[in-house]
């Protein structure tokens, strides 16, 4: 890489990083502050209500993806990354501040949710430009780009792990409870209008640039003309977005909450298999940087998925959590690389970003969004500790594995950019 496609690529990835962090850190943090803003007398309930809150901030994902989708397919890439990172902030710093339900009653949940959803709205276009970004400005590199950024990506979710292991030494459980919860919010909303003076250095992509043909309405245009490739898309992007939510923000409430593991010894566990994952993205991203066939290697990702993930889980729910997250984690790396860049090579220049926006953020809305709330019902009902998780994440990734055999079969895989 030369030293503009490093400065590319570092930034982009920068940006995404603190996206997820500042996403992630409602999840670590939730055994916290549940009871603040949903108090009950039945822990589950409380859990339960403030994941609800989390799957909401998921529905205005969909809509935040057609309004950025359409601004950076209209007037560029760099000006939707600009705007979301600022969004982020603004309501990350909203939840730092937000008084408890003791003080102000009904009116903490509610602003807790507004929080939410405009932090819903904002990713709903942060990530897919992230990736329609790396991708149109490293056209001949992109493997190796996507390693890099995604790598810096999921280091979102290892700066809050960090941040949540420093936090839990630094403070005992009832300050945790009562102030310190609000700490990792407030660091969020600082390092993202860091960020956004950042960004705004970025320049837009050449293949934007180039475009001749703009639609009026590009995702009228996209759902006229590419909608199988908008339903694959959906069903690749919710098997990352439900692995990603299930392995990363839930696992802390699900094995602190529901295995009884003790928090010292998960906030130990945490960065260590965030680590193992963000190098494997690394290593992974150098070592196929040279493979031309996009739909072997995503078939390859997923096969190995489907053997790790039942495996894995039956080692975190016996008396092997630490070796069986770090094996969940390893096989993540290789989801939550090569699916984000499957995405970009499924529709044109044109509608790119609403291709990818559209397809990726109808899964969150969705699947991943209700992630935690689906799971957590169904051991509450069925005690299926184990089940629940493992044939969730499975049924996505044997459906993917069925939709890249079936394009690959009938070459219709018309836009993959080798």
């Amino acid at each position: 890489m030369n030293k503009e496609e490093r400065k590319i690529v570092g930034l982009a990835a920068l940006g995404g990083m603190l996206e997820l962090y500042d996403f992630a850190i409602y999840g670590m943090f939730a055994v916290y502050f549940a009871h603040q803003f949903f108090p009950s007398t039945n822990a589950y309930t409380a859990i339960l209500e403030t994941y609800m809150v989390f799957s909401l901030g998921f529905i205005l994902r969909p809509l935040g993806g057609i309004i950025f989708s359409h601004i950076g397919d209209e007037y560029g890439r760099k000006n939707v990354l600009v705007y979301t990172i600022l969004i982020m902030g603004v309501s990350s710093v909203g939840i730092a501040l937000l008084p408890t339900y003791a003080t102000i009653g009904m009116a903490a949940p509610l602003l807790l949710l507004a929080c939410r959803l405009l932090q819903g709205l904002a990713i709903g276009g942060e990530l897919p430009t992230t990736f329609v970004y790396i991708s149109e400005s490293m056209p001949n590199k992109r493997i190796l780009a996507f390693g890099i950024t995604m790598t810096g990506v999921f280091s979102g979710y290892l700066f809050a792990a960090a941040i949540n292991y420093v936090l839990t030494r630094w403070f005992d459980t009832n300050q945790l409870n009562n102030f310190a919860w609000r700490i990792p919010f407030a660091l969020g909303g600082l390092v993202c209008f860091i960020s956004y003076k950042i960004r705004k250095t970025l320049r837009e992509t050449k293949e934007f640039q180039e475009i001749m043909n703009k639609p009026r309405l590009p995702l009228v245009y996209l759902l006229r003309n590419y909608t199988p490739q908008v339903g694959a898309g959906a069903i690749f992007s919710a098997t990352q977005q439900v692995f990603s939510i299930l392995a990363i923000i839930y696992m802390p409430t699900y094995l602190h909450s529901i295995l009884h593991i003790s928090q010292d010894a998960i906030n130990s566990m945490l960065p260590v298999a965030l680590i193992v994952s963000v190098v494997t993205i690394a290593v992974a991203g150098v070592v196929f940087r040279r493979i031309l066939n996009l739909s072997r290697l995503m078939m390859i990702s997923l096969v190995v998925n489907l053997l790790i993930v039942p495996f894995a889980y039956c080692l975190i729910v016996s008396q092997n959590s630490f070796s069986g997250y770090i094996l969940l984690m390893f096989g993540h790396s290789f989801i939550g690389l090569m699916i984000p860049l499957y995405l970009t090579t499924l529709f044109p220049a044109n509608v790119r970003l609403s291709g990818v926006a559209m397809s990726y953020n109808l899964s969150v809305a969705t699947f991943g969004g209700l992630a935690p709330v689906l799971v957590t019902t169904l051991i509450k009902q069925t005690q299926a500790i184990y089940l629940a998780p493992v044939l969730y994440i499975l049924a996505f990734i044997i459906a993917s594995i069925i939709l890249v055999a079936f394009f690959s079969r009938q070459k219709r895989q018309v836009y993959v950019e080798q």
